[in-house]
């Protein structure tokens, strides 16, 4: 790749890099709740050592249900620092979609207490097939205190995030739904999206839009212009919660974009 190809764009962009959207705290969590496995690196001797894990988040805290003859549980018993990586699964190019790592320090859980019992259930809920030996002695209940987290959503957007912002974050309550959203407004409504474009970011030429992503505070637009194709953030008036609140954020957009056109 050349010089020029690493070089940023000196364009601006086509909508205000101020417009308001998800904290890399936020998209950190909601990419973590959505996944059950991930990969757990222990120590052994010194040396790293990865392991496929299912975990399970019990409020802002992954949990691990795991065996005494697990390797990493022997690595655990001799030293507790550990990482977690969780990744998104359904990808094409995996360097361009998002990661977490967890990065601190697993503590076994004392069987029995509060904190034990609601790890089990919540473990037991994300995944129903550990019913069969939750209850087997020789699996324990561990946490992963954290100490930060690295994020990276794809090129170009990656930071550190202390482990106080990650665990005040709340998982994006559209992340179930989100997908159907996205290609019910690029099959059945490319005319609004195309009308976004045009009343509210700078590609007042733009030819297409399609939807990309959307969250609690708006949504992303791929904008196809006679220059190229380029991002832009559309935030909602307000927080939503529901795809019900989506529809009706993205229809008072498209009735204000519609005006201001006119």
């Amino acid at each position: 790749m050349s010089k020029r190809q690493h070089e940023p764009s000196k364009e601006p962009p086509l909508t205000d890099p101020s417009t308001r959207q998800p904290t890399h705290g936020e998209r950190a969590r909601t990419l973590v709740a959505a996944e059950a496995t991930g990969t757990l690196a222990t120590l052994k001797d010194g040396h790293p050592y990865a392991s496929l894990v299912a975990f399970a988040m019990a409020g802002p805290k992954a949990v691990f249900l795991i065996s005494e003859m697990a390797a990493h549980t022997k690595n655990l018993r001799a030293d507790t620092r550990v990482s977690l990586l969780v990744a998104e699964k359904v990808v094409v190019d995996p360097l361009a979609h998002g990661r977490v790592t967890l990065v601190g320090e697993c503590r076994v859980l004392e069987r029995g207490s509060d904190e034990d019992r609601a790890a089990r259930e919540g473990f037991v809920a994300r995944h129903p097939g550990a019913q069969v030996y939750v209850d087997f002695k020789d699996f324990h209940c561990w946490t992963l205190d954290l100490r930060e987290v690295r994020y990276i959503g794809g090129f170009g957007r990656m930071s550190w995030v202390g482990a106080e912002a990650f665990e005040a974050a709340e998982p994006d309550p559209l992340a179930p739904s989100a997908a159907g959203i996205i290609d019910h407004m690029n099959a059945d409504h490319a005319d609004a999206n195309l009308a976004y474009a045009h009343a509210f970011t700078r590609a007042t030429d733009a030819t297409a839009a399609r939807m990309t992503a959307v969250d609690r505070y708006g949504f992303d637009l791929m904008v196809d212009t006679p220059a190229g194709s380029k991002p832009a953030r559309i935030a909602f008036d307000e927080p939503v919660a529901t795809p019900e609140q989506v529809r009706k954020s993205v229809v008072a957009l498209l009735k204000e974009a519609r005006a201001k056109l006119a």
